[in-house]
């Protein structure tokens, strides 16, 4: 499998604060791309599985200034499977060294369709991420802080995305773990 990590060309109509998050992202799409085939075939020596919280597992990867770590889970339900889609996850990553506490990021497994919309929803609260080719990012810290606390009170989260080659995706990841992933990653990468 070949992955491109790119520079997402920004548009006159993009936030400012999308620019200083890119370089967060770059590398948690070289993260996401370790693990873009499915956490069974990740080698051990590339990150350490540290735990695992219900439906949510954590791992450690690195040392130093490039120490990282970070909680996954995968969809429970996803609209269309199939041939041609890997399996969607939810990323919260940790880079305590370069002051990243809890990022969020998604593996939608597919590219999505430009100046089109991805909705999160949890509890009936709604987030807008933005898309970098298959990946999908908050772009706004402050809305990244209310999804986290969001997260950690729900049961579910629905994910909703164009994919660039037409047609809907609907995916559904349970949040049972979350909270004690997300307190394991800050507490074991610090």
């Amino acid at each position: 499998m070949s992955v491109s990590l790119h520079t997402p060309q920004l548009s006159s109509d993009n936030q400012d604060w999308v620019v200083p998050t890119m370089q967060m992202h770059r590398r948690l799409l070289m993260v996401a791309a370790i693990f873009a085939v499915g956490l069974q075939s990740v080698p051990l020596s590339a990150a350490e599985l540290t735990g695992t919280h219900n439906d949510w597992k954590t791992y450690r990867h690195g040392n130093g200034r490039e120490l990282m770590c970070f909680a996954v889970s995968a969809a429970q339900e996803q609209q269309p499977s199939g041939a041609g889609r890997q399996t969607p996850h939810v990323y919260v990553t940790a880079w305590p060294k370069q002051g990243v506490r809890a990022e969020i990021s998604v593996l939608l497994g597919f590219d999505v369709k430009p100046n089109s919309d991805i909705t999160v929803d949890v509890g009936g609260s709604s987030f807008k991420l933005f898309a970098d080719g298959d990946r999908a990012f908050v772009g706004d810290k402050g809305d990244e802080e209310q999804l986290l606390a969001a997260m950690r009170r729900g049961l579910k989260m629905t994910i909703e995305a164009t994919p660039a080659k037409g047609g809907s995706s609907k995916d559904v990841y349970s949040l049972s773990g979350v909270t004690a992933s997300v307190q394991a990653i800050t507490a074991g990468c610090s």
